[in-house]
């Protein structure tokens, strides 16, 4: 395996380099990196996606970067605030001469910003935040084309994997939400709400809180009132382990499934014990097995100088994100934005290199999402890591999930 890897890589920088003229000659191509590197709860996310940018930026340039330039990245620090990620955007248009952007933790932020980057007709990945409108907002017919895409898992997929593993896997029918008032919160916790309605379920109880809420004994009061099974949550990491800890504290042993943000270290860090068997829906396991996976995880260590990746989902998803408009610009030969939009949606070649799965054609016009349902799984937090909760998840993840 080792040794296939090292052959894609040399193949990957063959092609980008042959024949092409060397970094000096021509400016940079560079590619916004948005994420909320301080911010409240969200701090995890964008520290991973400008962590795995960052992994990016030293694989592309080590191999001669893309058409003969140098890669370079515009980092940017959206504070979880939307206002915040308006100007942001506003000024990566007007300002810098980007080609392309990936990045957004947050659904509240990325859901305005995302429309200055549409009207710009500049590519935009969507890397972390999940909120299922953000990527259709801009799909025909609203918009003739779209510039918008997604490598992360949408909130109109999480939540059928929450509910396989409860009611198909578990057989639990009774169920809880608890979400956060955040857009993000909203949305998802509706998203559950349809997929159980599909089934002909209702949830027993939903309820709501605040982001910075400590306590959420009443919610869960409300819940065993009303008969629930188990909980799902729907919220940013630091709030699920309030929710967790509430748990412990009153004693209630109900199992606890969540979204991505469940696998984040502040999740892990802040419910402490409480945290031990909850489950999260994730693209991306930092533990997995296979050489790709821990190529990509000690690469993210020795960049960042860290000993875990604080989101390794939001992490593996933007160096994915990344090296899918690196094909892109090649296949284009070209960095325009309007040429890298239409190789997007149209690549030829399958990825080499990539963490989350090796994507063949995973955009097209009528489709931005390259994350499909047989792409996502459940993890488990255990002794203050994410396995997978299943072992059928963690031997098929030796071989690659692709699109279906």
């Amino acid at each position: 395996m080792l040794l296939k890897l090292s052959c894609q890589r040399v193949l990957l920088a063959l092609i980008l380099c042959t024949n092409l003229p060397a970094f000096a000659e021509e400016p940079p191509i560079r590619i916004a990196v948005i994420g909320p590197t301080t911010g409240k709860s969200s701090e995890d996310m964008g520290e991973s996606i400008r962590g795995g940018a960052r992994v990016f930026l030293s694989d592309i340039n080590q191999f001669g970067g893309v058409l003969g330039r140098r890669v370079e990245l515009v980092e940017r620090d959206d504070e979880a605030k939307p206002d915040i990620g308006v100007k942001i955007a506003r000024e990566l248009v007007e300002k810098e001469k980007i080609v392309a952007v990936v990045g957004f933790g947050n659904t509240g932020v990325a859901l305005p910003a995302a429309r200055i980057f549409q009207d710009a007709k500049i590519p935009l990945i969507i890397t972390g935040a999940t909120g299922a409108v953000i990527a259709k907002q801009f799909m025909p017919p609203a918009y003739p084309v779209s510039y918008v895409f997604r490598t992360s898992a949408s909130d109109a997929l999480q939540p059928i994997v929450i509910l396989n593993d409860l009611i198909d896997r578990r057989k639990i029918s009774k169920i809880a939400i608890l979400h956060d008032d955040t857009p993000y919160g909203q949305s998802g916790k509706q998203s559950v709400v349809d997929e159980l309605t599909r089934r002909h379920l209702a949830p027993v109880a939903v309820e709501g809180f605040k982001v910075g809420e400590q306590d959420m004994g009443t919610q869960l009061a409300h819940a065993r009132e009303a008969g629930a099974q188990a909980v799902v949550l729907y919220c940013l990491a630091t709030e699920g382990a309030m929710v967790a800890k509430s748990a412990a504290r009153m004693k209630l042993k109900l199992p606890i499934v969540g979204p991505w943000t469940l696998s984040q270290k502040s999740f892990i860090d802040l419910s402490g014990d409480s945290g031990e068997g909850v489950r999260t829906a994730v693209t991306y396991v930092e533990n997995n097995v296979s050489t790709v996976s821990n190529q990509f995880t000690l690469a993210y260590k020795k960049t960042n100088k860290v000993s875990l990746i604080p989101s390794a989902v939001a992490a593996a998803q933007t160096y994915d994100a990344l090296r899918l408009i690196i094909l892109a610009i090649y296949q284009a030969r070209s960095d325009d934005p309007v040429k890298i939009r239409e190789a997007l949606e149209n690549l030829h070649q399958t990825t080499m290199s990539t963490v989350v799965s090796r994507y063949q054609r995973p955009f097209s016009p009528t489709d931005h999402e390259a994350i499909s349902l047989n792409m996502i799984v459940m993890g488990e937090i255990h002794k203050g890591q994410v396995e997978y909760a299943y072992p059928e998840d963690a031997s098929s993840s030796l071989i690659t999930r692709v699109k279906k």
